[in-house]
Parts: structure tokens; C-alpha cells; sequence
């Protein structure tokens, strides 16, 4: 239950770092209103987290803001959407730096493929390229 909390509290703290929010002022005080956050998906492999800007924020400080981004929330980060609904996807583990491929393995997903690259993702997971 309060882990989504503390998911929460650090997506608003990205978003302060980024500078990602609207400034409202009434009268002498002044208050920071932050994207709206529609879910938080907490997985073992990742947490992806649903939002949209409010009207007013460019959708571009997402992609010029990245690596306050990465500074926060961690260096694995995928950011995907455009306009108005975004989702920021952090994998918990990042690419491994030597990847060694067993023929074993690959061999069933290129039986009856003439193959041009094969690559793994942060899950492990074999994607071949035709």
C-alpha cells in the first residue's frame, strides 16, 4: 500500500528536479501544480508510471529534461507518448554489457528465418531482426 506512495512522492520529486510543472500565484503564495498521475504499475522487471501534462507544460521538457529524469528515477528510464499522455517506464535491471549467445537457444526462432541481427532486451527476452 505505501509503496505506491513512495512511487508517487518520487515521480513528483522527477518532476520538480525537471522543472515539469505550472506555477499558480494567489497573492502572496504560490503553488506548483504537477502532471496528473493516472497509474503506477509496479512489476519485479519494471514500475511504469501513467500521466498527463496539464494544458500549458510543453511536451518537449520531457525530452530536453531527460536527464534530470535519469538523475531521480534511475538511468534505466524509457519515456514513451506525445502531445499530452505520457507513461515513463523504469527497468529495474539495466542491459548486461557482454551478451552471450547460445545457439541453443535461438535456434527454434531461426529454423526457418534467414537471419540478419538478433539483440535481447531487459528482460531477457530474444528479438530477432529480418
Amino acid at each position: 500500500m505505501f509503496e505506491k506512495l513512495k512511487l508517487r512522492g518520487q515521480l513528483i520529486k522527477a518532476f520538480r528536479t525537471a522543472e515539469i510543472y505550472r506555477i499558480t500565484k494567489r497573492g502572496d503564495r504560490t503553488s506548483y501544480q504537477f502532471p496528473k498521475i493516472h497509474r503506477i504499475d509496479h512489476q519485479h522487471t519494471y514500475t511504469r508510471y501513467a500521466f498527463s501534462l496539464l494544458n500549458g507544460i510543453d511536451p518537449e521538457l520531457l525530452t530536453k529534461k531527460r536527464w534530470a529524469l535519469r538523475q531521480v528515477l534511475g538511468s534505466n528510464i524509457e519515456v514513451n507518448g506525445s502531445l499530452k499522455n505520457f507513461s515513463i517506464t523504469v527497468h529495474h535491471k539495466s542491459l548486461p554489457k557482454m551478451l552471450n549467445y547460445n545457439y541453443e537457444v535461438i535456434h527454434p526462432h531461426i529454423e526457418k528465418m534467414e537471419l540478419n541481427a538478433c539483440d535481447s532486451n531487459h528482460l531477457g527476452e530474444i528479438h530477432l531482426t529480418c
